[in-house]
């Protein structure tokens, strides 16, 4: 290994050289052996397990090109030694088929009670909590939009993380000191954090993702919406990017991962199952899922708005009148779907014919393909298709959402990412089990995610309790592996504390010791000793440690003033 290499005054081992008298031709061929060990190393890097499944779009060498003369050994990220963490239980658990589940938390509270937990072995942040609890730097609180500054979630690892390393101390130091041989809880629990639809470009990818990697996540999730037209998954409006655009943040997170030496996992969410609206038709990957109008020579929507408009009289509903009216009158249908309307059954039998051997040929078939196509299998027909008049007043498609189009993105993205998360509309098993089915026909190692989200009325499905409390098993045999109630920390916050305000109000301390006291003493919480929680007992340690001893029993947090020993 080459520990020293000097190009232009500047030693390859993070510090300046003292001479900068070596010659062009040496500080070159020091480079280039320099750069040769570095490609190496990452190709090695590379070849482990981890990345066994996983295809990158460019080189060892690009990576190498654009890390910089710091040698990647002077920053080790805590991040990457969880991320493995996390994928090795990934590995154990999809090969067992049992889940990985967890629940989401809003802060150091409830992650250190998560922490006690043996059978829940990771921790979630939701992107929709911080947004509406956790806020960021504009002090804003508002719904799942994701029009938050970027770093608010990243910041809110940060703090969860760094209440992990502290109360992983206070653990450590209690074992040490033989004072507890509790081995259950782990307050080292790998972070998946929610990173949403990446808040903008390739370049803002790679900040938000090394942001992420910076302050301790294991891994993320990326979901296929439009910046700026971003929405909770359970909401509607929802607006889906073309393909390519999803598959270059994910490249873009994995390059930028590769260039800081980490192993963090990247999750692909699609939303496309339930979404209606497409922002682009710039990928033909996309275009047997875009719908438009097969009536010749009508006035698009868009033209139509802007006449409405220009109108100083209309209102915002007679607006919302004519839009309704407009759809209603002309309806809307995929290419596929439009072609069936105007050709004979056997010319449309004729034309799946053509498009299915094409299909051999290449994965997709864009709309002036399957313009040609149709012509070919109907050549007396002139086929109407405009699927630019029914475009929305932002430009946007109407898209044909669904388990198809969910699958089809779901295959593309998933050799650039680590797992594949499917976002439903429902808690439905069968389809669930129909869609993993599919996406393990072309890749069996892939591992799926569900969110067993609090937005689903549980109750209104049919589920027996048997059935409920089966669910997550149930999923995790056909490879949803780690599965999530992303706002499991947000409902259990309001409700507990609710539950506490209505009692409190009528019957004052009364209350508080029924309903929280004598509570947490029932069940073991270590939060009944709150001082001790948060780690006064620690600092305290620290403490005797710089006094050597002296004040030893004055400066004690333990002293006879502490009123955590009337427990």
């Amino acid at each position: 290994m080459i520990n020293h290499v000097t190009i232009k005054g500047t030693m390859y081992n993070g510090t300046r050289s003292l001479s900068s008298s070596t010659s062009n031709s040496s500080s070159v061929l020091n480079l280039k052996s320099f750069v040769a060990e570095e490609v190496r190393k990452i190709e090695d890097w590379w070849g482990q397990p981890r990345y066994k499944d996983v295809e990158r779009p460019y080189s060892s060498l690009d990576v190498v090109k654009h890390r910089g003369s710091l040698p990647v050994e002077c920053n080790r990220y805590a991040s990457s030694f969880q991320a493995q963490k996390l994928f090795r239980l990934l590995e154990d658990k999809f090969e067992k088929k049992l889940p990985l589940h967890t629940l989401g938390v809003i802060d150091p509270v409830q992650m250190t009670q998560l922490a006690r937990s043996k059978e829940i072995e990771v921790a979630y942040l939701s992107g929709w909590a911080c947004s509406s609890t956790l806020v960021g730097s504009t002090n804003e609180v508002s719904p799942d939009f994701g029009d938050y500054p970027y770093n608010t979630v990243p910041n809110q690892v940060e703090r969860i993380f760094k209440a992990q390393q502290m109360h992983d101390r206070k653990l450590f130091l209690e074992k040490v000191e033989g004072l507890t041989n509790d081995d259950t809880t782990d307050y080292l629990k790998p972070i998946i954090a929610d990173a949403d639809m990446g808040h903008g470009g390739n370049t803002t990818v790679m900040k938000l993702a090394k942001l992420f990697a910076e302050k301790g996540a294991a891994a993320i999730h990326l979901e296929d919406q439009m910046v700026g037209g971003k929405r909770c998954g359970h909401l509607g409006g929802a607006v889906i990017v073309p393909s390519s655009t999803q598959l270059s943040r994910l490249i873009a997170t994995r390059l930028q991962w590769d260039i800081m030496g980490t192993e963090n996992l990247i999750l692909a969410r699609t939303d496309s199952c339930n979404g209606e609206l497409l922002s682009s038709s710039s990928d033909p990957r996309d275009h047997k899922f875009i719908k438009g109008t097969i009536e010749p020579g009508i006035t698009p929507w868009s033209d139509r708005l802007a006449g409405l408009e220009s109108q100083p009289m209309v209102t915002s509903d007679q607006i919302a009148i004519e839009e309704a009216e407009w759809y209603d009158k002309h309806h809307v249908f995929t290419f596929d779907e439009a072609l069936q309307k105007q050709v004979s059954q056997t010319e449309y039998e004729r034309y799946l014919e053509l498009k299915n051997k094409h299909l051999k040929e290449k994965p997709f078939v864009s709309l002036k393909e399957m313009k040609a196509l149709a012509s070919q299998a109907s050549p007396a027909t002139t086929i109407e298709f405009d699927w630019d008049a029914p475009r929305t007043k932002e430009g946007y498609y109407l898209y044909n959402g669904g388990m198809e189009a969910a699958i089809e993105r779901s295959l593309y993205f998933a050799p650039y990412a680590d797992m594949i998360w499917l976002e439903t509309k429902t808690p439905d098993l069968k389809q669930a089990i129909s869609f993993s089915s599919r996406i393990h026909e072309v890749y069996p190692h892939v591992k799926l995610v569900y969110n067993l989200s609090p937005s689903f009325n549980w109750s209104a499905h049919g589920y027996t309790e048997e059935n409920l409390k089966g669910f997550i098993w149930d999923l995790a045999k056909h490879g949803f592996v780690l599965q999530l109630v992303s706002l499991a920390g947000l409902h259990v916050n309001g409700l507990s504390f609710w539950q506490l305000v209505k009692s409190f109000g009528q019957n004052g301390m009364k209350a508080y010791v029924e309903q929280v006291q004598r509570l947490e003493k029932l069940e073991n919480s270590d939060v009944l000793t709150h001082q001790k929680w948060s780690g006064a007992e620690y600092v305290d340690s620290i403490i005797k440690v710089l006094q050597n001893g002296s004040s030893s029993q004055t400066l004690s947090t333990s002293g006879d003033s502490f009123t955590e020993n009337q427990f």
